[in-house]
């Protein structure tokens, strides 16, 4: 009786494993050894209310960084490309980095970063290719990166010398290491991936690209799949530490196949769904901004109210609920506070967590 209990307990308990740890292929990738996870995995859910942080700003706000004090709000409609706020003391300070082709000025601002010594800020310029370094107050430029050999995107720093980034026009390489020169590119892969080199490139770099983001003491780096729903987590030297695949089994991509193969750019159809939208981390968190909604969807597919959160060995930590849809945040752990950008009344709101 003993042995027969035993034998059922193993059996379910190697049952578990197999569908926590396994396969998953599609027509695009095989998956291998990946920690599968789904919503209702979240034991842990709080459900969270906004506060609207200036309602005397106006604008078009589209990304947002937090560091120390100040929240850095690029905005899509002026000619001055970045807001600032004193979130410690409630006050907008004006904007800063002028928009246009001058030496002190950038086409568009894509992703703002700090500093290592977190003294000043980075702005890249995905049109022109540029990263410029300004001093916190955006008003003196500091330094400025050129960086014409690559498709850069979402560029940071992991050391003095040495920054990670994503690249457009890549999807075997996850991420990019390259020394501060650009005489030294060194790509990052993921043993755990393999994928489908049958379909156009064009196809797969879109299917396959990624949000990343680094640990505030650049030991990890993390992806969030913007069409595949997958969190990866590597060492800052590019070894994968951690695969996580979820919320959806099988989550398919889904495109206009004709239009897309005539114009040799992905248009996406109806049935095209958004995985990751946005990714932030702590020293002790990951929080990724989950869409899961299809192009045809009521409201925006690339926006959300799921944030899930993670630590930094993959262990499923805690889902939060928001009370509005959000498509870009940065988390302040000093106040336990998420700010965010609520797309459609163009508001920076900000949730107590």
């Amino acid at each position: 009786m003993f042995m027969k209990n035993n034998c059922t307990f193993n059996f379910y308990w190697l049952l578990s494993i197999f569908l926590l740890f396994g396969c998953e292929s599609t027509d695009f990738i095989k998956i291998t050894d990946a920690y599968f996870f789904n919503d209702k995995s979240f034991q842990d859910v709080q459900y969270l209310t906004s506060n609207i942080v200036n309602d005397t700003f106006i604008g078009n706000p589209v990304r947002l960084t937090q560091i120390d004090s100040i929240l850095y709000v690029v905005d899509a409609s002026l000619d001055i490309l970045v807001h600032k706020f004193d979130i410690k003391n409630n006050l907008y300070k004006g904007l800063g980095i002028r928009k246009g082709n001058g030496p002190n000025e950038l086409l568009s601002v894509g992703h703002i970063t700090p500093s290592i010594d977190n003294n000043s800020v980075w702005a890249h310029d995905i049109t022109s290719r540029q990263w410029m370094q300004c001093d916190r107050e955006l008003n003196t430029v500091i330094d400025k990166i050129r960086l014409s050999n690559i498709r850069v995107n979402e560029p940071q720093w992991i050391s003095d010398s040495l920054f990670v980034c994503l690249d457009f026009s890549s999807y075997k390489e996850r991420f990019y290491l390259i020394n501060r020169d650009l005489t030294n590119i060194t790509p990052v892969f993921n043993p755990q991936f393999s994928f489908n080199d049958n379909y156009p490139q064009f196809l797969l770099n879109d299917i396959f690209s990624s949000h990343i983001d680094v640990r505030p003491d650049k030991r990890k780096v993390v992806l969030a799949g913007r069409y595949l729903d997958c969190i990866e987590i590597y060492d800052s030297d590019g070894s994968l530490t951690k695969l996580l695949k979820g919320p959806e089994k099988d989550f398919h991509f889904h495109y206009n196949r004709s239009r897309s193969y005539a114009r040799g750019t992905v248009i996406k159809s109806p049935e095209s769904r958004r995985a990751y939208i946005c990714l932030r981390c702590t020293s002790d968190r990951i929080y990724a901004l989950y869409s899961g909604k299809q192009r045809m969807d009521e409201s925006d597919y690339s926006t959300s109210n799921l944030i899930y959160t993670f630590d930094w060995q993959g262990k499923l930590l805690k889902k939060y609920v928001l009370d509005c849809l959000i498509s870009e945040f940065d988390v302040d752990t000093s106040t336990q506070t998420i700010y965010a950008v609520q797309d459609i009344d163009s508001y920076i709101v900000s949730f107590k967590y």
